[in-house]
């Protein structure tokens, strides 16, 4: 009789192979996602798409409009479970919202890009850099990553580290990181648009 090694499967600790349990909870919701949330799932990814289209292709004519709209909603039936892992909540107003919050953020770059340019251009360079740490009351990934990326976005923060609803953030002056920890001009728009709290 032969001694035969039993050495079990070798692929069995390797827990990099298996999703995390969030992932694994959320497949009940992507497949009780159907019907009228599905299509405005959809409708929404595609808008978002077809915006980057316009603004990446940069060519208004009728066979590109055509084209980026179509790839957009091929890309977005496809695709739409993985931008949104959860029925999309709002309608138009919440659209209007976040078109009206881009416009702001577009305006709040542009002036802290100017703040940040006197600052290292000024002989005395009045900078006071800093690393703080505040809670936010979001809880969706959505919601984390574009006021993360808001952040990063704004010329004189960058997001260092999101550790649930705990950010860790680069501020270049004692103006913005009294912003991000008082004021919250960033948080209370997102808030506005993602109704998280």
């Amino acid at each position: 009789m032969k001694n035969v090694i039993d050495w079990g499967n070798p692929l069995e600790n390797l827990t990099f192979l298996r999703p995390p349990v969030k992932y694994i909870q959320e497949i009940p919701v992507l497949l009780k996602m159907k019907g009228k949330e599905r299509i405005i799932s959809i409708i929404v990814t595609a808008g978002i798409l077809f915006f980057f289209w316009i603004l990446l292709s940069a060519y208004f004519d009728t066979f590109h409009l055509v084209a980026g709209l179509a790839c957009a909603m091929i890309v977005a039936v496809l695709s739409h479970d993985l931008l949104f892992t959860k029925p999309v909540r709002g309608g138009i107003l919440t659209f209007l919202y976040f078109i009206h919050y881009c416009g702001w953020l577009f305006i709040e770059i542009w002036l802290a890009g100017l703040d940040v340019a006197y600052r290292v251009l000024h002989p005395s360079l009045p900078i006071d850099p800093q690393v703080i740490t505040f809670e936010t009351p979001f809880s969706d990934d959505i919601v984390r990553t574009v006021f993360a990326n808001s952040m990063t976005l704004t010329p004189g923060t960058i997001t260092v580290d999101v550790i649930g609803s705990t950010y860790t953030v680069h501020a270049l002056t004692s103006e913005a990181s009294r912003d991000l920890t008082e004021g919250r001009s960033i948080e209370k728009r997102v808030h506005r648009i993602f109704k998280e709290t």
